[in-house]
């Protein structure tokens, strides 16, 4: 063999864990778009959904409606109409984020806010009185931490959508549940005006400092953009929301309640209790 056969081998040889790390990152960034998920990723876009439901697109438009979008300054999230048409409620990260959050800049006054529903065709916004906002003092802890919620009220009542009810009854692991989302990072179709919805279970609850049913671990799959969605149950008078989306573990093959899961903030009576007083009863 030739001395230029041999210095290219070990050239190649001396590059095969750089080419090994690319190999991994195309691979691994070949199944980008189903970041989040949990074992068989069964996310669905509304229409997508309502066909394997024996729905038509408009009748899941109708039932899933109150799932919107809020928008401030700086950032987008998941949110939803709850108890009353004019009573919205998002994961408190998204508005404030905590200090141990990346990117974290502090706390900020929040001057204006809008929330955005959907019948799949166009979008109303709806503006949000900022001076309503009700949420815990108590700084997050941790990404499954009982404080991510906050409440606040709309300058004029939504007329397209109903709201969806208070819990009727407490969770318990393995009830059947629907996380109803606005669009997520890296998961088609990119419409503005999109929807995801995924049927999953609760699979474990946290009762976090005492608080009965305060943390809930699921196995929905989920990505950025799902924060401050709903966990929706099927109650006596219709969809009841259980849980507001807070965090999610990374992608992974099977639920686990410390290494796989995702999480959502149950509904303790300090959160019941600021959407009553929102509501004025």
């Amino acid at each position: 063999m030739s001395q230029l056969s041999m210095e290219s081998l070990s050239i190649v040889a001396r590059q095969l864990p750089q080419l090994f790390a690319i190999i991994l990152v195309l691979i691994l960034g070949s199944s980008h778009a189903k970041a989040g998920a949990i074992g068989g990723d069964n996310r669905q876009p509304i229409d997508q959904y309502a066909l394997s439901h024996s729905m038509s697109p408009d009748e899941a438009r109708k039932k899933f409606g109150a799932s919107g979008r809020i928008m401030c300054p700086f950032g987008e999230a998941s949110a939803f109409l709850i108890f009353k048409s004019n009573i919205v409620v998002t994961a408190r990260h998204v508005l404030f984020p905590e200090a141990s959050m990346g990117g974290y800049a502090g706390r900020m006054s929040i001057s204006r806010c809008g929330f955005e529903v959907s019948d799949g065709k166009g979008s109303k916004w709806h503006k949000v009185d900022v001076r309503s906002f009700l949420s815990p003092d108590a700084k997050q802890r941790s990404l499954t931490d009982r404080f991510d919620w906050v409440v606040m009220r709309l300058s004029e009542p939504v007329t397209e959508f109903e709201p969806y009810h208070m819990p009727s009854k407490p969770v318990s692991a393995g009830d059947k549940i629907i996380m109803a989302t606005i669009r997520q990072d890296n998961f088609l179709p990119d419409d503005w005006n999109e929807r995801i919805l995924s049927d999953c279970r609760i699979r474990a609850i946290d009762n976090i400092d005492g608080v009965a049913a305060s943390g809930i671990r699921t196995d929905c799959s989920s990505g950025h953009g799902a924060s401050g969605g709903a966990l929706l149950r099927q109650g006596p008078q219709g969809l009841e929301a259980v849980g507001v989306m807070s965090s999610m573990s990374a992608s992974c093959t099977k639920f686990n309640r410390k290494r796989c899961y995702t999480f959502a903030v149950g509904f303790e009576p300090e959160l019941v209790a600021a959407v009553h007083k929102l509501a004025g009863e």
